[in-house]
């Protein structure tokens, strides 16, 4: 430890209110750790006011960059796909059957399990308020969402592939009239 082996070493001659201020050096990784601050302060700011460093808000902007550069393929991965593509999805069992689990896992709050409507609408009649009925058009509601009337857009949160899956599913279930069904709402779809 210290080579100090006397407490009256340590005292200084200072004396406030009846306290004696004693002298002891700090602890070594104290110090050490006061120094790397430092160290770590001063290269900081060399390198983010002189060496170029980005700023908070070029680092947003690039990071933003990078957010709409993937919601952009995913937008054009979309888009490249026709109706007749999304209606082989119905043929897949295993596609429709990978919907139908994320469909259960999170839409059943609004829509219920049978897609029947609990708080949202009924997917199973002709009835559409959103879109017309279209698979294309269902996967860009579920994409998209529909804030105003609390649906959440799924974008980002369901892959890309998956939500094809659920739009199928959705899609599928179409005509199935489980009971307790919610009553017809929006314009009625004729294919």
């Amino acid at each position: 430890m210290s080579d100090i082996k006397n407490d009256d070493e340590l005292m200084l001659d200072h004396e406030y209110d009846g306290i004696k201020e004693l002298d002891n050096p700090l602890p070594g990784w104290w110090l050490a750790t006061f120094y790397i601050s430092i160290v770590f302060a001063v290269v900081y700011f060399i390198y983010y006011e002189f060496a170029g460093g980005p700023t908070l808000d070029q680092e947003l902007s690039a990071k933003l960059t990078t957010i709409e550069t993937v919601q952009q393929k995913v937008v054009e991965t979309m888009g490249t796909k026709s109706e007749v593509n999304y209606l082989a999805l119905l043929d897949n069992k295993q596609a429709l059957e990978q919907g139908k689990a994320e469909f259960l896992t999170k839409c059943i709050p609004c829509h219920g399990a049978q897609g029947q409507g609990i708080i949202g609408p009924n997917l199973t009649d002709e009835y559409w308020i959103h879109g017309d009925g279209k698979m294309s058009s269902i996967l860009k509601t579920i994409n998209e969402g529909v804030v105003e009337k609390g649906m959440p857009p799924w974008k980002g949160v369901i892959a890309p592939e998956l939500m094809e899956k659920v739009a199928a599913y959705v899609f599928s279930i179409r005509g199935s009239n489980p009971p307790g069904a919610k009553p017809p709402q929006g314009e009625k779809v004729t294919e």
